[in-house]
C-alpha cells in the first residue's frame, strides 16, 4: 500500500509540474491566407514550436495593429506589409532586430526592405512587386519600358485575341504609369502638375483596347488566372504571389517592368512584447532555409535568403532578378493611406464616371488632407481591440 501511495503522489507531483515546465506559446499576429496558415501550422507542429496564431484582416491591418500596440495588448511577433513599417517605427512601437539575425545572407532587395534609415526593424519574410508575366514561348518585350510592353501586346493580338494584356484597376498598378510621367506615390507633391492626369488618362485608355473591361472588384485573381490558363492573354502585369494559382509553372516566364513598385512582408517584434526573444526565434524559423523552401514550393514565394534563392527553381530566381530594378514606395507613414483616395478615383475614370482631371483633383484634395497635422486623441482606458484566435 505504501508503494502504491508513493507512486500516486509521484504521479500527482509530476502532473502538477508538467504545465510549469511547458514553454508558453509564442503569440503570433499575422495576415496569412488560409492555405499559408495551414502550411505554417503544420511546419511549426513538426518543429515542436508552440504558437498561438492570431489573424489580422489585411485590409485594415495597419490600423488594427497600431491600435493593439498602443493598447499594450502585444503579441510576440507580427507579420506586416512593408508599407506599414514607417508608421510603426515613427510611433516607437517596434524593437530592433538582433545582430545575429541581421547578419544572415539576405538578398539585397530583402535587406533594403527590412531596414529604415539604416536600422533593421524587421526580418524580410517575402519580397514582391510588379513584374511582367508571359508564356515561355511568347517573346519578352524589347525592354522593360511601358512603351515596349504595349507594343509587344499589340503584336500578340493575332494569336491571343483582342485583349492580350492583363492589368488591374488598382492604385498599385497605377504607380508605373505615374512614375513614367515623373510623379511618385507621395503626398501631396507626387500628384502635382499634369503628369498624374496624363498617367491616369493613359492607363484608363487601355481598358477596352489592349485590356478587357475590368471584372467586378474582388474577382481580379480568378479572372486573371482564367485568362492565363485559357491562353487569352500574352502578357500580365502582376506579382510573384500569383504564381501559385497558375497552372503549369514551367510555362511561366517573367520580365522586368520599368518604374515598378517593390514591396513585401516583414516580421517585426513589438517593443511591448512580453517575450521578445521568443518572437525573434519564431521570426528566425520563418526565414530559415527549410521554411523558405517550403513556402517557395507551395506558393512560389521568392526566398529572401541567398542560399534559399540559389537552391530554388529558375522561375523564382528570374522573379528576384526582375524585381531588382523595381523601387520601393516612399517610406513614410502616410504612404499606405494614399490608396484610399487613389483607388476610387482610378475606378471612376476607367468606368467613365469622371475625367482624369476631375479624379486627380479629388486625389490632390484627399492627399493634402492626409498631410495636415492631426492631434493625437487621448489614450482610451479600455484594453483596446482583442486579438481573436485564428479559426483552425
Amino acid at each position: 500500500m505504501r508503494i502504491v501511495a508513493w507512486i500516486a503522489v509521484a504521479l500527482a507531483a509530476g502532473a502538477c509540474r508538467e504545465p510549469a515546465a511547458r514553454p508558453p506559446a509564442i503569440r503570433f499576429l499575422h495576415t496569412f491566407g488560409p492555405q499559408e496558415t495551414e502550411l505554417f501550422n503544420t511546419t511549426m507542429a513538426e518543429r515542436g514550436i508552440a504558437v498561438e496564431s492570431l489573424l489580422a484582416p489585411f485590409a485594415r491591418g495597419q490600423q488594427v495593429i497600431s491600435e493593439i500596440l498602443h493598447a499594450q495588448n502585444c503579441p510576440d511577433l507580427i507579420r506586416i506589409d512593408a508599407t506599414w513599417l514607417p508608421g510603426l517605427v515613427a510611433g516607437g512601437l517596434l524593437a530592433e532586430a538582433p545582430a545575429a539575425l541581421v547578419a544572415l545572407d539576405w538578398t539585397p532587395e530583402a535587406a533594403a526592405l527590412a531596414q529604415l534609415d539604416g536600422v533593421w526593424w524587421s526580418l524580410p519574410q517575402s519580397v514582391d512587386g510588379l513584374i511582367v508575366l508571359h508564356d515561355v514561348e511568347t517573346p519578352a518585350p524589347a525592354s522593360p519600358s511601358l512603351a515596349d510592353l504595349l507594343a509587344a501586346a499589340r503584336a500578340a493580338r493575332a494569336r491571343t485575341g483582342p485583349y492580350p494584356l492583363g492589368i488591374r484597376v488598382d492604385g498599385y498598378w497605377f504607380v508605373p504609369w505615374l512614375r513614367d510621367e515623373g510623379g511618385e506615390l507621395a503626398a501631396p507633391e507626387g500628384i502635382a502638375g499634369e503628369g498624374a492626369v496624363r498617367a491616369m488618362t493613359r492607363l484608363a485608355a487601355l481598358f477596352g483596347d489592349l485590356v478587357p473591361p475590368p471584372p467586378p472588384s474582388g474577382s481580379e485573381d480568378p479572372e486573371e488566372m482564367r485568362r492565363w490558363d485559357a491562353h487569352e492573354v500574352a502578357y500580365v502585369i502582376t506579382g510573384p504571389w500569383q504564381f501559385a494559382g497558375l497552372r503549369d509553372r514551367a510555362r511561366i516566364a517573367v520580365s522586368p517592368l520599368a518604374h515598378a513598385p517593390r514591396g513585401g512582408q516583414l516580421l517585426v517584434v513589438p517593443r511591448c512584447a512580453k517575450h521578445p526573444g521568443d518572437g525573434w526565434r519564431l521570426a528566425g524559423e520563418l526565414t530559415s532555409l527549410l521554411v523558405e523552401a517550403r513556402f517557395a514550393d507551395a506558393f512560389a514565394a521568392v526566398p529572401t535568403r541567398r542560399a534559399a534563392l540559389d537552391a530554388a527553381p529558375a522561375l523564382y530566381r528570374a522573379a528576384e532578378a526582375a524585381l531588382a530594378g523595381a523601387a520601393m514606395l516612399p517610406r513614410v507613414p502616410v504612404t499606405p493611406l494614399l490608396f484610399d483616395d487613389l483607388q476610387p478615383a482610378l475606378w471612376a475614370v476607367v468606368a467613365g464616371d469622371a475625367t482624369a482631371d476631375e479624379a486627380v483633383a479629388g486625389v490632390r484634395r484627399g492627399w493634402q488632407r492626409l498631410t495636415k497635422p492631426v492631434a493625437r486623441p487621448a489614450a482610451r482606458p479600455a484594453a483596446g481591440p482583442a486579438l481573436a484566435p485564428e479559426a483552425r
